[in-house]
């Protein structure tokens, strides 16, 4: 499974149905009701102004969303910005329509949904620095590749790959070398990973489109190293195939 980009677009006309970042059940739904989106004072002054514009004004939005999955219901507060953006629609005759829409630009979401479903088993601590990342997915890009990488340097605390040498701090791009003697693939990907968050140090060094990369790549190696569906299935294979047909439940 790799990240839905559609949920995390810079830029909405209605707050998309997030997942629950609590229960990982549900979704998030808004009530339009509760949603407050007020103009700003500068904005509104603005509107003296002799070549004042539509697109001129600056709005913004706050609201509690609710997860829809009914033993969960937990809530996430949003807020962002409102731009005016002109857009035109047009008629059977091909005739154009002038609009001025709305845009949300969500600016912070607490707690924040998960891009990637990690494994039920992986390590608390690696899922606690994604959780992170994706807090600061609505801010920073380069923040969010900072924490990515941060889980990163978790992993490899689990896998019990050298932390530090008499003396020495052991960089991670030595660590993901010392694991790969024993896991190759996962080693590479995890690389990859390791210079994507090296750019997050530097402004401008990526984008979102990076950072939703290194989210897709931590989750495959999740997959690889924790995930038991294949190892459950795979057993239940053998079974049946060794009796010839449906296995019993034990009494």
């Amino acid at each position: 499974m790799t990240v839905d980009r559609t949920l995390f677009a810079t830029t909405f006309t209605t707050l998309p149905d997030w997942p629950c970042p609590t229960c990982g059940k549900g979704h998030l739904k808004a009530d339009k009701d509760a949603l407050l989106n007020q103009e700003t004072g500068p904005s509104k002054a603005a509107h003296e102004h002799d070549a004042w514009d539509p697109e001129w004004i600056e709005r913004r939005f706050a609201a509690l969303l609710t997860c829809n999955f009914a033993n969960c219901g937990d809530l996430v507060a949003v807020l962002g910005d409102v731009s005016i953006v002109e857009e035109y629609s047009y008629d059977y005759d091909g005739e154009p329509t002038q609009e001025f829409n709305e845009r949300l630009k969500p600016r912070s979401l607490s707690p924040a949904p998960l891009p990637i479903r990690p494994p039920e088993d992986s390590p608390e601590l690696v899922k606690e620095a994604l959780r992170e990342a994706a807090g600061l997915i609505w801010q920073s890009a380069e923040g969010a590749a900072n924490q990515v990488r941060q889980a990163v340097e978790h992993l490899m605390d689990e896998q019990g790959v050298t932390k530090s040498a008499p003396g020495a701090f052991v960089p991670l791009h030595k660590r993901i070398k010392e694991f790969e003697g024993k896991d190759p693939k996962n080693a590479e990907i995890l690389l990859a990973v390791k210079w994507l968050g090296n750019s997050g140090s530097h402004a401008g060094g990526l984008t979102r489109d990076d950072v939703f990369d290194a989210f897709d790549m931590v989750e495959l190696v999740l997959v690889n190293l924790y995930d038991t569906t294949t190892a459950t299935i795979m057993a239940k294979v053998k079974a049946i195939n060794t009796q010839k047909g449906p296995v019993k439940p034990t009494p």
